[in-house]
């Protein structure tokens, strides 16, 4: 009897748990300027929030702003270009100026923000 009751709430509540999981827990894009917000608002002793950045690849070369391995520039969808300094173990994928792709880290400010990614994927 108690294991049938036991069968019966586990099928019962798989479904639940893998549609809260679903719900909450897959990252939603945003852009660098929320971002941004967003680690303002953590305290200095914890991380920002991770961060999901859909973004175009761009290069920039002016100003001394070249990029270099583990170093890229991006252009989210409110036309913010913004530095990635990417630390991930799997080598950045090849990348062409104007490709898109995802960023997958934590915003760092200062004189000049940056995200710190731990994924950079193409969409």
């Amino acid at each position: 009897m108690q294991k049938r009751i036991i069968l019966i709430a586990l099928i019962v509540l798989l479904p639940f748990i893998f549609w809260y999981a679903m719900q909450f827990g897959a990252l939603q894009s945003v852009s660098f300027a929320t971002a941004m917000k967003m680690s303002e608002q953590s305290s200095d002793v914890e991380q920002a929030q991770k961060v999901k950045i859909d973004a175009v690849y761009t290069i920039v070369e002016s100003d001394g702003h070249e990029s270099h391995e583990g170093h890229l520039y991006a252009k989210d969808q409110q036309g913010t270009i913004f530095k990635v300094e990417y630390t991930g173990k799997d080598p950045l994928p090849v990348m062409k100026e104007g490709v898109e792709i995802s960023v997958f880290g934590h915003v760092h400010g200062g004189d000049e923000p940056y995200v710190h990614a731990s994924q950079v994927i193409l969409r």
